[in-house]
């Protein structure tokens, strides 16, 4: 009975490990089709922090969704987050952490600028009564920044890790 149990835990823990990445890519997803409902979803409800450096620390997924809502949601803003290379660890059956490195690339077409952000994230998600694995932590460490004129197709002002303004917590 040991051996099945012992394989009945391997599977559980790889489908916990499967819906976690499943969860991020969700994420990433609502994020690049401004769905911002779809954001919230992501997020535990109560107790969470997220700390996106330029854009932000938050202590709540609904103040961060309206950030995202009021800087992000235009239809000029082409954007797409490419997460890889994930580490999850489960830390218990109702908890894990997390560690994602991801890619970013923003077009601007009314301003004709393109922007491209490498950078990692270190996460902590937590699984409800229901089941779901939802981020409950997450700290995005920006590693290259790199704007670039659309139209020229030119690069310019390349910055590495340099902050691009000022962040405030909310």
């Amino acid at each position: 009975m040991s051996g099945s149990t012992n394989i009945n835990e391997r599977i559980e823990r790889i489908q916990a490990i499967n819906n976690i990445k499943n969860l991020k890519f969700k994420y990433w997803n609502a994020c690049d089709s401004k769905k911002p409902a779809d954001i919230l979803d992501c997020f535990y409800s109560e107790n969470i922090y997220i700390n996106f450096e330029d854009f932000g620390i938050f202590s709540s997924a609904q103040d961060m969704v309206k950030k995202y809502e009021f800087y992000s949601c235009h239809p000029h803003l082409i954007e797409q987050h490419t997460g890889k290379n994930p580490i999850i660890k489960l830390l218990s059956s109702n908890e894990a952490s997390g560690f994602w490195s991801m890619s970013y690339s923003l077009i601007d077409t009314l301003k004709n600028i393109g922007l491209n952000i490498t950078g990692t994230y270190e996460d902590l998600y937590v699984c409800n009564e229901n089941n779901n694995w939802l981020i409950k932590e997450t700290v995005f460490k920006k590693r290259t920044s790199m704007y670039r004129s659309v139209s020229s197709g030119q690069c310019s002002n390349p910055r590495l890790a340099r902050s691009l303004g000022a962040k405030k917590t909310i």
